[in-house]
C-alpha cells in the first residue's frame, strides 16, 4: 500500500506491506505489482496495485510449485 503526499508533485511519502503490514522502510528493496484485468477476465477493468516486502516474498514463492494433498 502506497500513501502519498500532494503538493506541487504526488509523492509516496510511506509504503507499508500488504501482506504483513511492515512498513517499508525507503532504502529496502520490495516488489511492487500492478494489474489490470482484461476483458475476458472476471475481473475485466479492474486495477489492482499490491507493494510485498521482501520476506513475505520469500514465504510466497517458497510455497510454487509445492502440491498441496
Amino acid at each position: 500500500m502506497r500513501e502519498y503526499g500532494f503538493g506541487l508533485q504526488e509523492k509516496v511519502i510511506r509504503i507499508v506491506c500488504d501482506s504483513c503490514g511492515k512498513e517499508i522502510g525507503e532504502l529496502e528493496d520490495h516488489l511492487h505489482l500492478e494489474k489490470t484485468w482484461g476483458y475476458f477476465s472476471r475481473k475485466d477493468g479492474e486495477s489492482h496495485q499490491w507493494d510485498i516486502c521482501e520476506d513475505c516474498y520469500d514465504k510466497w514463492v517458497a510455497g510454487f510449485g509445492k502440491k498441496e494433498h
